[in-house]
């Protein structure tokens, strides 16, 4: 808004948080209008009219149709605000166009510049909830994308955002703009941007009451603003973890410690909603805590992963889960938990990186901590071992019904010796995981 909108005229902006969040239809409806400068609303009398409906479907059987529904209300809404944007579209069609040779269609698709802008933030904030109101917004977008009314922008945070639009847009390719991370000498600039922008808030800061603390403060910080460029390096180029850090600075911590904290609290994050199976909705999520671990213990080593590779292997291809049978589907979900990130190139994802900076120092501390690598090792290995029982319990049933035949075939001998590889290798898989386990075991025995 403040960037690529700024001293654009006719942009609307269109939250969809307080409106997926609101209680009840009436607030939805209250909220979405709120959104839109729709007026008046009488949510209420939605709510009296389906009571009045109520009480006559009881006593005749046939509803009156007094109230209308949640979608018709949105409908309504989003019409009345199409007409409107269309009005101001058309605001300086006589000025350009005096002798009206243009019908308001063609005068529309001729100057894009003249359209409205349509700003629709946090979409799918809370994807599984309210899928009712993201659906009427996005089929309102896509009408007024087709008939040239407005250019429309989507905000979101979510990866999986072209699955909605393309059910409303199957036609049309999204551009796409995908915000990164600062450099280090940007992210250095802004966090010193921001100890001087609360120095400039508060002048009189040091001269009376508790300001010399807050003075000294100041005076050590610049002193260890030198540990900056090796603490950034660590932490990244995150906004939202340089506004953390800033914020400690401001209360007297040196960089190192400022960002040893936030990567400690990084650690129990990841290890709280990822890698402890009692945590982060088991029963919901698509991804399993083996192919958490899998990952963290990847990019810990290499910091980059090739995207096809991860599904190519056993914890993702053949995973024990239930919920967590597709790899893609885990990958993506992983993806929107802001675990990981996955780069695309030409349209195809291919390679898989840490969801922020600051996750690749915490997946290296996660990995030094000999407790959490046993556990999370151990816990990997099982999946692993019951992958190939899994495996060898086939290939016995499928040797049993060859082994039932009245006759033996010739033609059955490769497919026997084939089976019996199979067996054979899958057994041996067995017993080097399990001989791990055990080691793993005595680790977890021996420490606290």
């Amino acid at each position: 808004m403040d960037q690529v909108l700024q001293g654009r005229n006719d942009v609307l902006v269109l939250d969809c948080k307080p409106v997926v969040e609101a209680r009840g239809e009436a607030g939805t409806i209250k909220k979405l209008a709120a959104q839109v400068g729709y007026r008046p609303i009488f949510s209420w009398a939605n709510n009296m009219s389906s009571m009045v409906d109520l009480a006559i479907q009881g006593t005749t059987g046939v509803k009156a149709s007094f109230s209308e529904n949640l979608e018709s209300q949105l409908v309504k809404i989003l019409q009345t605000t199409a007409i409107a944007l269309k009005e101001v579209s058309l605001a300086e069609k006589k000025k350009i166009d005096p002798n009206e040779t243009l019908s308001e269609d063609a005068f529309l698709e001729a100057h894009p510049e003249k359209r409205a802008v349509i700003v629709i933030d946090n979409f799918l904030h809370k994807g599984d909830e309210k899928g009712l109101v993201y659906e009427k917004i996005a089929d309102w977008a896509a009408a007024l994308v087709q008939s040239n009314v407005a250019h429309v922008v989507f905000l979101t945070n979510d990866t999986s955002y072209s699955k909605s639009l393309s059910k409303s847009l199957p036609d049309r390719v999204f551009h796409q703009v995908t915000l990164g991370d600062l450099s280090p000498e940007a992210a250095k600039l802004f966090v010193v941007s921001q100890l001087d922008m609360e120095k400039q808030a508060d002048p009189k800061k040091g001269e009376e009451g508790d300001s010399k603390f807050a003075a000294a403060a100041d005076v050590k910080n610049r002193e260890d603003l030198r540990e900056l460029d090796e603490c950034i390096e660590s932490l990244g180029g995150r906004l939202t973890d340089l506004q953390v850090l800033a914020r400690r600075l401001r209360v007297g911590q040196s960089p190192k410690k400022a960002v040893s904290e936030i990567i400690e609290q990084s650690s129990a994050d990841i290890l709280r909603m990822f890698l402890l199976a009692k945590n982060g909705g088991a029963a919901d999520r698509k991804w399993s805590i083996e192919q958490a671990w899998y990952l963290v213990k990847e990019l810990a080593q290499k910091e980059s992963l090739k995207y096809n590779e991860v599904l190519l292997s056993d914890t993702f291809a053949s995973s024990t889960t239930s919920g967590a049978a597709s790899g893609e589907s885990a990958l993506e979900s992983l993806t929107n938990a802001e675990l990981i990130t996955v780069k695309s190139v030409n349209g195809r994802p291919q390679t898989i990186r840490a969801g922020k900076p600051v996750y690749q120092t915490a997946f290296n501390r996660l990995l030094r901590d000999p407790v959490v690598k046993a556990k999370m090792d151990l816990s990997l290995l099982k999946e692993l071992a019951a992958i190939e029982a899994k495996t060898i319990e086939k290939v016995e049933t499928e040797l049993n019904i060859l082994a039932n035949f009245p006759t033996k075939p010739y033609q059955t001998n490769d497919r026997i010796n084939y089976l019996l590889a199979k067996l054979e290798g899958s057994q041996k898989k067995i017993v080097a995981y399990e001989k791990e386990m055990g080691g793993l075991k005595k680790v977890l025995s021996h420490n606290a």
